[in-house]
């Protein structure tokens, strides 16, 4: 084992020198018109960030940094508020769909459920509204940060 541990240790070190010598795409997303794609070249790092078709290559800098990686935080956030704001209303349509089937076959176990209807539907409603808002505030801070880097 001990004559083993060089070979190890020498073949995770080539791995870290390799990847500072990647060139290629680090990241990308998009949500809602709203895109950006990372790529290394040379040690560099340049952004494509992009909104309904304009792009603007942006180099990675000290000074635009943080407004690069908040960028691409509200856009990834976005897209799981998003997934979520769709599961909720999924969710709200099934409660209502269950509902209207019970409420056809069986009156008597509608009447017997409706508080946990009520509750079921009403968590659903709940979520929806929070994701909407957290969304839209998501979406503010996307362009915001779009337009600061853009102009």
């Amino acid at each position: 084992m001990l004559f083993c541990f060089p070979f190890f240790l020498s073949a995770c070190s080539q791995g870290k020198e390799d990847t500072q010598e990647y060139s290629g795409i680090i990241g990308d997303g998009k949500t809602l018109g709203y895109k950006y794609t990372v790529t290394k070249e040379q040690n560099k790092f340049y952004w494509k960030v992009g909104y309904k078709g304009d792009i603007s290559i942006i180099e990675e800098r000290s000074a635009n940094e943080d407004d690069l990686v908040n960028y691409m935080n509200a856009v990834n956030d976005s897209k799981l508020v998003l997934a979520k704001l769709i599961l909720s209303i999924s969710y709200f349509l099934i409660v209502i769909m269950t509902t209207l089937i019970l409420y056809k076959k069986n009156r008597k176990m509608l009447k017997d459920g409706v508080v946990t209807i009520t509750i079921l539907a009403g968590i659903a409603i709940y979520i929806a509204f929070k994701a909407s808002f957290d969304l839209s505030s998501l979406l503010q801070d996307a362009k915001s940060y779009y337009l600061i880097l853009t102009n």
